[in-house]
């Protein structure tokens, strides 16, 4: 192009702004659903998909000579192909892509286009069987089966392509774009604000005391606690058990409780690795103790917090002894499971006593 219109063209002008405020929104939403849903895949998939298209005709001899290459850039070079043959569209309507379904459906090659993102090819959906298959036995067996397994996998996909809809698409558009069209300028613009804002997001998730628990995470939480009641109840009593070992009884201080009354530290780590007895790695971060009064408490709560309708999941201690009523726990424990007030006998909820 001889000259920019960025200064020139209100219209120019306005469509830079508007991707500009969406590269600084949309790693937001992106980095907190890969910490909440397995959608990293995709993630990869696109960014390989934008690689393949800024080097062109070197992917294309590499994949020529090798057919491993060729086997996984093979939905890249389609991308690459497509966008060279057909530019984009104006980002107004990738802004709006899933609200323009009836459309994109009906029409032949707005329909084309989607695939370019969320088809699968041969090879695509074999990888995909595979992953699958590796997380039903490593996040779902022995316990869980199939009937929970199934609409887990119904969730993260339809998780995973409302994330290319409304946010994947623009961004990977934008960039086909600006870099076909050579205007680097707001090319390297629009990367550097995504960048800062990937980067800051980043940091603030890494600076949170309580680590992320995914949604499929905490849901098997909840499935596995009510298919095995009675382990449940052994695993979550011996865990806070090994907390109070930790601590309390060794030194009757307050050492690691917050202002709100929670639990850091070793005596939080002590019960997560008695907790993998039956949880997995990813679901006992889901689990967080919690103590009255901080100074030399004589209430020691282990629970994973409460969901809208659904009671929490939690054994609790006092002086060492087990508790087995909610109305024996103090409002400050109350609290902290959020709705478990609201609810009835949790223990009685989950296993059956004894």
């Amino acid at each position: 192009m001889s000259r920019s219109t960025l200064l020139t063209s209100p219209v120019s002008f306005a469509d830079f702004i508007l991707r500009l405020v969406f590269f600084a929104l949309a790693p937001v939403g992106i980095v907190l659903a890969a910490e909440l849903f397995p959608v990293r895949g995709v993630l990869i998939d696109v960014g390989l998909a934008l690689g393949v298209f800024f080097v062109g005709e070197a992917a294309r001899r590499y994949a020529a000579r090798s057919r491993v290459v060729r086997f996984f850039v093979h939905e890249a070079l389609a991308f690459e192909t497509y966008y060279r043959e057909k530019p984009p569209r104006r980002f107004a309507y990738y802004l709006f892509y899933p609200l323009l379904f009836p459309y994109w459906l009906t029409n032949r090659e707005a329909r084309r286009e989607f695939w370019m993102f969320r088809g699968y090819t041969l090879g695509g959906l074999a990888i995909l069987l595979v992953s699958l298959g590796w997380q039903y036995h490593r996040d779902f067996l022995p316990e869980l089966g199939l009937r929970q397994f199934l609409p887990a996998v119904v969730v993260a996909l339809a998780v995973e392509t409302l994330l290319v809809l409304a946010l994947l698409m623009p961004l990977a558009t934008t960039v086909v774009w600006y870099h076909a069209s050579y205007r680097r300028g707001r090319l390297a613009m629009v990367l550097a604000v995504g960048l800062a804002s990937t980067l800051a997001v980043g940091v603030r998730l890494s600076s949170t005391r309580d680590p992320i628990v995914s949604y499929l995470a905490r849901k098997r939480v909840v499935w596995r606690t009510h298919v095995a009641k009675k382990q449940a109840h052994g695993v979550l009593l011996e865990g806070v058990m090994a907390a109070y070992n930790n601590v309390w009884r060794a030194r009757n201080t307050g050492a690691g409780v917050d202002d709100d009354g929670k639990v850091q530290g070793a005596p939080l780590d002590a019960a997560h690795a008695v907790l993998q007895k039956l949880y997995k790695p990813d679901e006992v971060f889901a689990f967080d103790l919690w103590a009255s009064p901080r100074s030399r408490p004589r209430y020691l709560v282990l629970y994973a917090e409460a969901r809208p309708g659904r009671p929490p999941i939690w054994v609790a201690l006092k002086d060492g002894a087990e508790l087995r009523k909610l109305s024996e726990l103090p409002k400050g424990a109350l609290n902290a499971m959020r709705e478990a007030a609201d609810t009835a006998d949790a223990l009685g909820m989950l296993w059956d006593a004894e």
